[in-house]
Parts: C-alpha cells; structure tokens; sequence
C-alpha cells in the first residue's frame, strides 16, 4: 500500500515537472511570436513615417494666398448669415409674438454693420490681388460682386438702420415684416454660394458676369405699407 502511494506521488511529481517544462516552453514561444509582431509593426510604422515625410517635402503648400482670403471672405459670409438668421427668427417667430424688447436685436445689427465693413474690405483686397487673372478667378469674383450688391442693397441697409427703432416703438407687425426681410436676405445669399460651390465642381459652366457696381435696388419690401 505503501508503495503504491509513494509511486502515485512520484508520477504526480513527474506529472508536475513536464507540464511546468511545457508551459515554460509555450511562454517562450508565445514571448518570440510576440516580440516578431512587435519589430514587424515598428518596421512598417518607419516606412509609412519616412514615406509620409518625403510626400510632405514635395507637397505644394495648399492655402495660397487667394485661397486664404476666399476662405476668410466665406468665414465673414457666414457670419453676415448668422445674424440674419438671428434677426429672422426672432423677428419672426413661427410661433408666437416677435421679440419687441429695446436693444433686443442690438448686438445682431452691431455685427452685420461690422462684417459688412470687413466683408467690403475684403472683396477689395481679393479683387486686387487677382487683378490680372479675372479670366482665372472669374467663378469668385461673380460670387463677390453678387455679395456686393447684397451688401449694398437697399434691403440690407434697411435693416441696419431701421430695425432697431422699430422695435424701440413696440410695433410688432412691422417688426415681422423685417424679420421677413432677414430671412429673404438670408436665402439670397444661401442660394449664391450654392451656386459658387456647384460651379467649382463644374469648371465648364459659362459665367454671367455680374457688374461690381451697384444696380437699382427696387425690389426691396415696403415695410411701411
């Protein structure tokens, strides 16, 4: 009996030993497979850096000087919309009454007179410094010469100059019909930069050239009325 318990022991020990020698093997192995893996991906991780170094090295900087300013004149743009959205929604609510408080609508109308300045400005800026390539830019300077005529327009100094005592007054039916003007201003502007962005994508399109100068604006809503 005795013996029998110290053979079963020793197997045991045995037993013990080789699966200790496995697992020591096993971790070796799964140790070298996963060192491998590890130089294989620091390897491909210094070709796609080195690679992606010389693309940068050969790379024409992509925001020139024009492209700069068009992308400054779509920030202003955007701007002038916001304010007229703001004034639009508030003006004229698609529920309830339209917002009559005094200074309601001051820091709006602060901000478009603001943006139009900077936005003049920066349509002259841009207009000079492709003096000599009209042909080459004539997609934006279309662009540009609808938003000068927008920003000079009857409407939008209306808007300017009148909102604000109208709303001092208190008279809600004619602050409607500004906050119509607004979202009418809003559009306009909305559907000519689509436009821009769908003649970019399609060079090929023929350009009717809109006069820098400002035509009559008689279009513009009586508010009064």
């Amino acid at each position: 009996m005795v013996n029998l318990w110290n053979q079963t022991v020793k197997v045991v020990e045995k037993l013990g030993r080789d699966t200790n020698e496995i697992l020591k093997e096993s971790y070796k192995t799964i140790a070298s497979n996963v060192e491998a893996e590890a130089r294989r991906v620091r390897d491909r991780l210094g070709e796609s850096e080195t690679q992606s170094q010389i693309g940068e090295s050969n790379e024409v900087p992509v925001l020139n000087e024009e492209k700069r300013k068009l992308l400054e004149l779509r920030e202003t743009v955007n701007k002038i919309k916001d304010s007229l959205q703001n004034i639009n929604t508030l003006c004229n609510p698609m529920v309830g009454e339209p917002h009559v408080n005094p200074g309601a609508h001051t820091a709006d109308i602060a901000d478009l007179n603001s943006n139009q300045e900077r936005m003049r400005n920066q349509i002259d800026a841009f207009r000079h410094l492709v003096a000599d390539r009209n042909e080459e830019f004539a997609l934006q300077l279309n662009f540009l010469s609808q938003m000068d005529c927008i920003l000079q327009g009857r409407t939008l100094r209306t808007i300017c100059f009148e909102l604000e005592n109208v709303v001092d007054r208190g008279d809600s039916e004619t602050v409607k019909r500004f906050g119509e003007m607004a979202g009418g201003l809003f559009q306009q502007i909305e559907r000519v930069m689509a436009e821009l962005d769908q003649n970019t994508r399609n060079p090929n399109v023929e350009i009717d050239v809109i006069p820098s100068e400002l035509p009559n604006d008689n279009n513009t809503p009586n508010v009064w009325s």
